[in-house]
């Protein structure tokens, strides 16, 4: 399957408007930047499959977890992830591609029981194997800094007193690693979020039947 390809400044790269991202429709509006490289694969081949050593160095433990999940929750399979975009604003879009140049971005629609989606501030949490604390209904940020405060500071007494302080969580203490690991899980849940949330999106493989257009950015 072909799709059409075309060249643009990266504020021409995307339409002038809302982008008209719906994170609860069956099929998933996403946009992904990739290499010439990997538009070349999906012309190629006709999929993209992701390569692991490409990931970012120092986040082992945070993809493998994520990738668990993957496993977990969606029918296909892989060793690897394509990250793409599920809902950010067009502005910020293009603020992001803003050293793309001579990249390709990739608007692409894809069936939902495909992709998982994560909220993209929370990753974080993940990436920096923090809690993930959500505010409770009708607290204020004072006292969610309060608890949140205490929560952290507990947690680093029980790992000095378990000797896994500054230690990677794969090396915590099981209970602490669980504990911590769980807290995260609230990304996947749109439930816990206001609706202007920016959510980022995974899956194993990219198909060209999944590319709705491709666009090579210029400088």
């Amino acid at each position: 399957m072909t799709f059409p390809i075309r060249s643009a400044r990266r504020g021409d790269a995307v339409p002038p408007g809302r982008i008209g991202y719906d994170t609860t429709a069956p099929v998933l509006l996403l946009h992904t930047v990739q290499t010439e490289e990997a538009l070349q694969e999906l012309l190629d081949t006709g999929r993209l499959n992701p390569d692991p050593a490409r990931a970012m160095e120092g986040y082992d433990d945070a993809y493998a977890w994520l990738l668990s999940h993957m496993e977990k929750r969606l029918p296909t399979r892989g060793n690897g992830m394509v990250w793409l975009w599920a809902k950010i604003r067009r502005d910020d879009l293009i603020h992001n591609i803003r050293y793309s140049d001579g990249k390709v971005l990739l608007t692409c629609r894809i069936p939902r029981e495909r992709v998982l989606l994560s909220q993209y501030d929370d990753w974080h949490q993940v990436l920096n194997e923090s809690p993930n604390i959500l505010s409770l209904p009708g607290e204020t940020p004072d006292e969610y800094e309060v608890r949140i405060e205490g929560i952290y500071d507990d947690l680093h007494a029980r790992l000095k007193a378990a000797g896994a302080h500054r230690v990677p969580i794969s090396a915590w203490p099981e209970e602490l690693r669980l504990e911590v690991e769980s807290s995260w899980e609230a990304i996947f849940d749109p439930a816990n979020y206001t609706r202007r949330r920016y959510w980022q999106a995974t899956v194993h493989e990219l198909l060209a039947e999944d590319v709705v257009e491709a666009v090579r950015l210029e400088s």
